[in-house]
């Protein structure tokens, strides 16, 4: 239904309900100042009431009954609409399909990420890396806890705070996780390295994840020099750890097996030869003594070499958890966007994107769905965005259904 015609429904729908309201008020007046027509044949007082009555009554069901919504659509201009309320700011559609989820919801950011900055006196100021998010979740019933761990720290430093963090709040409880990119990987080290658990994890759910690395870090690392800090003590570590994760649950393969053995057809073994430490290239020896000071851990693990041939091979899916996963894809990014430079490169290498992250590396468990959005859109990060091509995104929308599918799963 267009806005005029649901302006015209209104209107007439007001209209009547007004004319009706008036008529009864006009009746009543007239039946007790006894202006309503008796019957002539029979002039009892008693049957002067009774007659009077009745023909009020009369009157309601002839000429001033409400019109039937049934009979007259027009009438209801809320079916079929996605009904909608204001809530701080943010549009959450409300309806009855939407359910929250039984169990709490930890919401964990991605590289550079952190729960809100801003001064705690002057909320109006403040910025929320998931912007209205956890005020819809809430509203809807959901318990929801918002994680912040190092913003560019590696995969172990990130999985060990998250974990400190929910040991204090989450002590004998089961949670969901839903993380946005590098959180996912931060959630899965925690679930199949970290044992001492005081709570249950029940569910990981990825939003666009680059479980296998991304080609954007690739090329930092082969042109800019960032992506070098990972050693090969923390690679001898993590196979380790993935050696004690499957014995501990004589798990048979790890998860690099079954990834290869599900999408052979699709990617190709990543190389060894892309180890090897590239050299500048083009850019001024000043930038080569700068480098060195903007590097940190998270660069190194988001590679396409880390992910495929160092976490993946030795981080196994727990089989008492499940793990879903969406991706997101955009038909083109500018070029001038914060995003279109990268979303070129893993156009080239993977395919379709959101410019960060390939759908190829979103997968992970269960995949749902591809969102038509780009990375920064999954946790609606709101900015202005000129010359993309892909309808509005409305993560609130997303998430109330992301959290309905994990109601009706039974988490």
């Amino acid at each position: 239904m267009n806005p005029t015609t649901f302006l015209i429904s209104h209107i007439r729908a007001s209209v009547s309900a007004t004319l009706h309201s008036s008529n009864k008020l006009y009746t009543s007046i007239k039946s007790s100042l006894g202006l309503v027509a008796n019957s002539s044949h029979d002039s009892s007082p008693h049957n002067d009431k009774r007659s009077s009555l009745w023909h009020s009554h009369a009157l309601d069901e002839r000429t001033l009954a409400p019109l039937r919504h049934e009979q007259y659509p027009s009438l209801q201009p809320w079916r079929g609409l996605d009904r909608r309320i204001k809530n701080y700011g943010y549009t959450m559609p409300v309806t009855s399909s939407y359910a929250a989820p039984r169990n709490p919801i930890v919401l964990c950011h991605g590289l550079f990420g952190f729960d809100k900055m801003g001064p705690d006196t002057i909320p109006h100021l403040q910025i929320h890396y998931w912007s209205g998010v956890q005020k819809a979740l809430t509203k809807l019933g959901a318990k929801v806890v918002v994680a912040r761990v190092p913003k560019t720290g590696s995969i172990s430093k990130r999985a060990e705070e998250l974990h400190r963090m929910l040991s204090m709040t989450m002590a004998g409880m089961p949670v969901n996780f839903v993380a946005h990119s590098m959180g996912g990987l931060d959630c899965r080290y925690l679930i199949s390295h970290i044992q001492d658990k005081n709570y249950e994890v029940q569910s990981l759910t990825t939003l666009s994840t680059p479980h296998r690395g991304s080609p954007v870090m690739d090329w930092f690392r082969d042109n800019v020099g960032v992506g070098l800090l990972q050693g090969a003590e923390e690679e001898e570590a993590m196979r380790k750890l993935g050696e004690a994760a499957c014995k501990s649950r004589g798990v048979a393969q790890t998860a690099s097996d079954i990834f290869w053995a599900l999408d052979s057809n699709t990617l190709a073994p990543p190389s060894t030869s892309q180890r090897t430490a590239p050299g500048l290239g083009s850019f001024s020896s000043w930038l080569s003594r700068l480098t060195p000071l903007l590097d940190t851990p998270a660069y190194a693990n988001l590679t396409t070499t880390y992910c495929n041939e160092v976490f993946n091979p030795n981080t196994p899916d727990d089989p008492r958890v499940s793990y879903f996963s969406y991706g997101g894809s955009v038909p083109q990014i500018p070029i001038w966007a914060p995003l279109g430079f990268s979303y070129d490169i893993v156009k080239v290498r993977e395919g379709d994107n959101d410019g960060l992250v390939s759908t190829t590396s979103a997968r992970w468990g269960t995949y749902v769905e591809t969102m038509e959005a780009d990375h920064w859109d999954l946790n609606n990060r709101r900015r202005l965005k000129i010359g993309y091509c892909e309808k509005p995104f409305d993560a609130v929308e997303f998430y109330m259904n992301l959290a309905t599918r994990l109601f009706k799963d039974g988490y």
